[in-house]
């Protein structure tokens, strides 16, 4: 579909997507809190040509991280998304707290996590909606992490939000802000445009404080939740409505920002059952998954089928010794 620049961190399997998926455009993914604090998860379908990006990042230094950075299929605004009103930005002095919501005092006292809540200073901001900017074009993926503020950008990208199909976004569970809609709202938000939940990327937790807490591993150990990314896909149930190139995207992303294999077989049945890919597909696709996923018995099979191309193989003549007739030069 595209002239592929680095696929080498693509899977196997994302790539067979996008050598024998007709697509009709790139995959549009839409970016809110476009933040570089850590690798995107789309980073090797948009390295491999796969997708477009346009991001927003309000904050200056990052915006200019991004711009040093970008690549072809990538645009950039440094714009605030909300409700296209004036809102408070809370910036903070660790980076990647900054919200239009202050800090949540009780949780850091709790938590004795002092440093995280400190606010440098508040700023009056302008926000954009997402559909009240013109020509803005189409969003298959909306990743959006924007401490707290998510809840609104969803409320006021309705019309943007109809041909998506997947949403990624950071919930919470232990609350960090003082008025933010937490994992509640933003699940009911979500449910109400169409959406549901389908897996979780990552979640993070935390130690919390005691007399012992020094002789307890941070990382194994923690089991107070605090937040992470949710995947939201469009609802199954209702797949009819779905155009080819809305399976298409999906199936590419499922299989390459995500890894959901058996979302990614279900929408390649289903575009064999409309006759808008070839039907080997998903038996292709099985076969360059890795090996983890696989049952027991397609496992030994993969195993007999390597071991018998093996044995099979013809195997390669050897190399002229060196003084020989054949090895000399000829005169």
């Amino acid at each position: 579909m595209s002239d592929p620049t680095d696929r080498s961190d693509l899977p196997p399997a994302a790539r067979l997507l996008l050598d024998r998926l007709p697509f009709p455009r790139r995959t549009a993914v839409i970016d809110v809190g476009a933040n570089p604090i850590h690798p995107a998860p789309y980073t090797s379908l948009l390295q491999a040509g796969g997708c477009t990006i346009t991001g927003f990042e309000p904050q200056q230094h990052a915006f200019a991280a991004l711009q040093k950075q970008k690549g072809p299929n990538e645009t950039y605004f440094p714009f605030a998304v909300g409700d296209g009103k004036t809102q408070n930005l809370h910036l903070f002095n660790v980076d990647g707290f900054t919200s239009i919501y202050p800090p949540y005092l009780p949780t850091y006292e709790a938590i004795a996590r002092p440093r995280w809540c400190r606010v440098d200073r508040i700023e009056a901001m302008d926000t954009v909606s997402l559909d009240g900017i013109p020509d803005l074009g189409p969003c298959d993926l909306l990743k959006i992490d924007i401490q707290g503020g998510e809840k609104l950008v969803f409320d006021h990208a309705r019309k943007t939000l109809a041909e998506t199909m997947v949403v990624i976004v950071e919930l919470r569970y232990l609350q960090l802000y003082d008025g933010e809609p937490m994992v509640g709202g933003v699940d009911c938000a979500l449910r109400d445009q169409g959406f549901m939940l389908h897996r979780f990327m990552f979640n993070k937790s935390i130690v919390m404080p005691s007399s012992q807490a020094g002789r307890l591993s941070r990382r194994r150990a923690g089991d107070q939740l605090i937040d992470g990314d949710g995947v939201y896909i469009r609802h199954p149930g209702h797949a009819a409505d779905w155009s080819d190139g809305q399976l298409m995207h999906l199936a590419l992303l499922a299989g390459s920002v995500f890894g959901s294999h058996s979302l990614v077989l279900w929408t390649l049945d289903e575009l064999v059952r409309r006759g808008a890919c070839a039907e080997d597909l998903p038996a292709a696709y099985v076969d360059l998954m890795p090996e983890r996923f696989l049952s027991d018995d397609e496992q030994l099979r993969r195993a007999e089928a390597t071991a018998t191309a093996a044995a099979t193989a013809t195997p390669a003549k050897p190399a002229p010794a060196k003084g020989s007739k054949s090895g000399k030069a000829a005169r």
